[in-house]
């Protein structure tokens, strides 16, 4: 039998309730058998560099996937220590899960940029992409033709990692937007002091 994996990339700096939020609907509205949290190394097309290290940003997912069964990480592109494209995490990914449906978790705002990412016609027949609502606007078309796409009805998360980042930077430590697991391993390790 197919099984179905999620699987949702990132950055994480650091993770907040949102994510946790939007992976927990991934698994139950999309019957996921497992979902795979992927820590990025860099992204891509991200500008500014991440707050927080690497390996913090991996022990911090760590915590997370141990809140439920279904959630595991993909520790691969940490491991690399470099930057790499979805499509080629996808390939190596699923490598490992041949036999397995992959669903892709993506904000609807990176859905919409998805003709800018690296080979996205090639990722779009590896993927079926269930794509999330970050604002009031509604969901864009999809991108490209022939794509597999579960458009999913969430409620709105005016959590931003931006914000928290921010935050942190002016000494303001925010506990409620952040899983119980991250705030606590922020304060052990003393990582709270940023500026």
């Amino acid at each position: 039998m197919t099984k179905r994996v999620g699987f949702f990339g990132g950055t994480f700096d650091p993770p907040h309730l949102g994510h946790l939020a939007l992976a927990k609907l991934a698994i139950e509205k999309a019957e996921l058998d497992k979902l795979f949290l992927c820590p990025a190394y860099s992204a891509p097309l991200r500008t500014e560099p991440a707050l927080f290290s690497a390996m913090d940003r991996l022990r911090m997912i760590e915590e997370i996937c141990k809140l439920d069964r279904k959630m595991d990480i993909w520790d691969k592109e940490i491991k690399l220590s470099r930057s790499q494209f979805t499509f080629d995490t996808i390939v190596e990914f699923k490598k490992h899960y041949p036999e397995n449906q992959i669903f892709l978790l993506l904000g609807a705002d990176q859905f919409s940029r998805l003709k800018q990412w690296y080979k996205p016609m090639e990722l779009s027949q590896l993927v079926h992409f269930l794509v999330f609502a970050r604002n009031e606007e509604g969901m864009p078309s999809p991108p490209l033709e022939n794509m597999e796409v579960t458009f999913m009805e969430n409620a709105l998360i005016h959590i931003s990692s931006t914000d928290i980042r921010d935050k942190l930077r002016n000494q303001v430590f925010p506990d409620k937007l952040l899983p119980v697991e991250v705030a606590n391993y922020l304060k052990q390790k003393n990582l709270f002091h940023l500026n």
